[in-house]
């Protein structure tokens, strides 16, 4: 899925994308979390990869639905993004 918003009046797009664990156990749960990325440039297609929301360690960060992460991301990109 991807969303555009505008941000400090910027156009940017946030592509939230599934992201499935596998577990020895199976029963353990969630077994789904989702990433998200962002553009600052429309992207040509779903398949397009942005610049990845990274955690701390430098991995991307996991989010448990995906009003989280586009939450997340949008907080992220607000102290990033200059005003136009």
């Amino acid at each position: 899925m991807i969303e555009k918003q505008s941000i400090n009046g910027k156009e940017i797009w946030l592509k939230v994308d599934p992201y499935h664990v596998h577990r020895s156990n199976p029963n353990i749960i969630p077994t789904e979390y989702f990433t998200v990325a962002y553009f600052l440039k429309e992207p040509v297609s779903e398949s397009s990869d942005g610049e990845m929301i990274k955690g701390e360690d430098g991995e991307p960060k996991l989010f448990e639905s995906p009003v989280e992460a586009l939450t997340a991301a949008r907080k992220s990109l607000e102290g990033k993004v200059e005003a136009s």
